[in-house]
């Protein structure tokens, strides 16, 4: 019996001292585990170590002891080669890969009939009808007939003519919760002489000169469902403090950040002159 327990002791003794190799029978004399790229019959792998969400990160029971243990984390924005630092107590990023921005708006105006929107007589095209991805109030407008209106023109844009006063865009609710940053860009044109006074009012509709003559562009944001409204003002100094454009302009390229949650964007457009556009395409929320 006790030759029967020297010889398992010396075969234990030997397996725990002896190299591993996976796909390779003489592994690098440096190495406790060597794993060969190629397998045969099958060509060449590589090594893949368990990946978790951030959640599941989280229930990973830890130690000091744990020290150097690697996993994959997949993050909505990231995902990253993390290493466990025992010293430290914490997980620390090796490297991340980036991920593309997700899309989490987009609107071109490319896929509605021609003139799909409001007229002075009402709702013509496809609107609103056929129209999911955004909505149009004119009740603060004076659309007098068929030559005021905004309506999507034949180039794939929303066009606003001599409006009368403020017409508002609105998206449905673009959910960005979970993500760190948020950006929103769309582009703007403008035909004919874009004029602004700015006068005080005392009334919230009429807060910093949405007047007969002012032709003005307000771009903003509600995080609480369309109760309060946040303004990006005076973009690039071609704006006021209480419009985001009101001056003569030819192109706008509008590129700001918002808030990752659940919100609405909205734009306020306003004209009044029968020789006046203001165009809207290209509008674009990703996140990251």
């Amino acid at each position: 019996m006790r030759t029967i327990a020297i010889i398992i002791g010396l075969a234990l003794t030997t397996t725990a001292a002896a190299q591993v190799g996976i796909n390779t029978t003489t592994p690098d004399p440096a190495a406790a585990l060597e794993i060969n790229a190629q397998i045969p019959t099958v060509g060449f792998g590589g090594l893949r170590i368990p990946s978790v969400t951030e959640a599941q990160l989280a229930l990973i029971t830890t130690s000091a002891s744990s020290d150097g243990t690697l996993i994959f984390v997949e993050r909505a924005s990231q995902r990253c080669l993390e290493i466990y630092d025992g010293a430290q107590g914490s997980w620390q990023q090796i490297q991340c890969l980036g991920l593309p921005p997700a899309t989490l708006y987009s609107e071109d105006f490319q896929s509605y009939t021609t003139g799909s929107g409001i007229t002075g007589t009402g709702n013509v095209g496809d609107y609103p009808a056929g129209v999911s991805n955004w909505d149009l109030d004119v009740s603060n407008a004076g659309l007098a007939d068929t030559s005021d209106y905004v309506t999507v023109n034949a180039a794939g844009e929303l066009e606003v003519h001599d409006s009368n006063g403020p017409v508002f865009f609105s998206t449905p609710v673009i959910n960005a919760t979970g993500y760190s940053q948020v950006t929103v860009t769309a582009d703007f044109t403008e035909q004919g002489d874009l004029e602004y006074e700015e006068i005080e009012h005392t009334d919230d509709l009429n807060c910093g000169g949405i007047m007969s003559g002012n032709d003005f562009i307000d771009i903003e944001y509600s995080a609480d469902g369309g109760m309060t409204w946040t303004e990006f003002p005076n973009y690039l100094g071609a704006g006021t403090a209480n419009h985001t454009i009101a001056s003569e302009f030819t192109a706008i390229n509008f590129t700001a950040s918002l808030p990752a949650t659940s919100l609405i964007l909205r734009f306020r457009i306003q004209n009044y002159a029968s020789g006046e556009y203001i165009r809207v395409d290209n509008i674009l929320v990703t996140a990251q």
